[in-house]
């Protein structure tokens, strides 16, 4: 079975011009590395032009350390489709860089030991936020000469429940696998503005992207402290609007169980930045987890 791109052409360009772009993002890249004390990555799914540099910064960082033999990559199920918990069991992902093998051992074993999760296809079908990570893991590979693997998952449900479960069947599965992992939490930060439905702060244009950044540095803080309650507090005291909280909390409970001591903020913008409008802003961030 196959999963044919969605957005390709769209979120992020196709043929040479993706090639660029990768080498544009990573013309700082570093020696492939082999310590591997990277446990999991926080990476932002927009398009490739509004965040596709910061989240270079997460590969980038994973890609010195050592590339894993399988990313479990988790994303915020935008579509309604399918299982809201749904790993994605087996076969070949497609992107314009090619193709990517699902580790179908590592699927069913997460799926097995989680209580809430399923093996489900239909829920990836048109999900955008796993697929737009797929050509910076590929670039990487090709480069370093490795052969990888993923498992998708698509969360439609976001909550201490849900990331402590799926959190565990993560470090349960690669432990009776010895499989070498990386967990992958894709997701944007604030969504602020009338496209979102938020009614403007009474501030003067320029200050709105502030204002985005202090909101987002609140829940930001709470994932640096390794604190998934206190995230999940802090994002509905504050209403705050990232869309993937879900991925964010299990990254953060399988770090914790495998050992993971600290976790560093690298890159963190807005799309005003490339946009200047202030109609829709979105926040992103780059951070990672290390032993």
């Amino acid at each position: 079975m196959a999963r044919y791109p969605a957005v390709a052409g769209s979120f992020y360009p196709e043929g040479e011009a993706l090639i660029e772009m990768l080498e544009k993002f990573f013309r700082d890249l570093g020696e492939h590395g082999s310590e591997r004390r990277i446990t999991a990555g926080v990476v932002p799914h927009a398009g490739y032009i509004f965040s596709g540099y910061t989240a270079s910064r997460t590969f980038k960082a994973i890609y010195e350390d050592g590339l894993p033999e399988t990313f479990v990559v988790i994303g915020p199920d935008h579509t309604g489709l399918g299982s809201p918990i749904a790993v994605y069991p087996g076969g070949k992902w497609l992107t314009p860089l090619g193709e990517i093998e699902v580790d179908p051992e590592m699927a069913k074993a997460i799926a097995k030991l989680s209580g809430i999760a399923d093996l489900d296809e239909l829920a990836h079908k048109y999900e955008h936020s796993i697929e737009v990570q797929l050509p910076f893991i590929q670039y990487l590979a090709e480069r370093a000469e490795k052969e990888v693997r993923i498992v998708p998952i698509s969360l439609g449900i976001h909550d201490e429940e849900v990331v402590e479960d799926l959190g565990k069947a993560i470090y349960e599965a690669a432990k009776k696998l010895g499989r070498d992992i990386v967990v992958i939490a894709s997701t944007d930060f604030m969504h602020y503005g009338p496209a979102y439905g938020y009614v403007p702060f009474r501030a003067r244009a320029d200050e709105l992207p502030h204002r985005v950044k202090e909101w987002d540095f609140r829940v930001i803080q709470k994932i640096l402290d390794f604190d998934v309650k206190g995230m999940f507090d802090e994002i509905r005291k504050m209403g705050h609007t990232l869309c993937g909280p879900g991925g964010v909390g299990t990254a953060v409970v399988y770090s914790r169980l495998a050992g993971a001591l600290e976790a560093e903020l690298l890159h963190y913008t807005t799309s005003f930045e490339v946009s200047r409008s202030t109609d829709a802003i979105v926040g992103y961030a780059s951070i990672v987890f290390r032993k």
